[in-house]
């Protein structure tokens, strides 16, 4: 499990695909929290398992699809 700090707050999410799907917020219990900024529906949105709340704009980002992070983004595996 990777180590968050509140560095990463502030930094874009991108998918694998170069498309920003949203912003790290907060971090919670040593997870990344993404305000997601594209609707349900979407391809990656749908990936990350996200697309269950409907009206949710904030989800938790499991490490698993995090590639890297940058000093600007955090690039998704999807």
């Amino acid at each position: 499990m990777a180590e968050y700090t509140d560095e990463q707050v502030g930094k874009r999410v991108v998918a694998q695909s170069g498309e920003e799907i949203g912003e790290v917020v907060a971090i919670d219990e040593g997870s990344l929290v993404v305000e997601v900024q594209v609707g349900d529906g979407h391809d990656v949105v749908d990936h990350l398992g996200w697309d269950s709340g409907a009206n949710q704009e904030r989800h938790t980002l499991d490490d698993r699809y995090v590639s890297t992070i940058r000093e600007n983004a955090v690039r998704l595996r999807v």
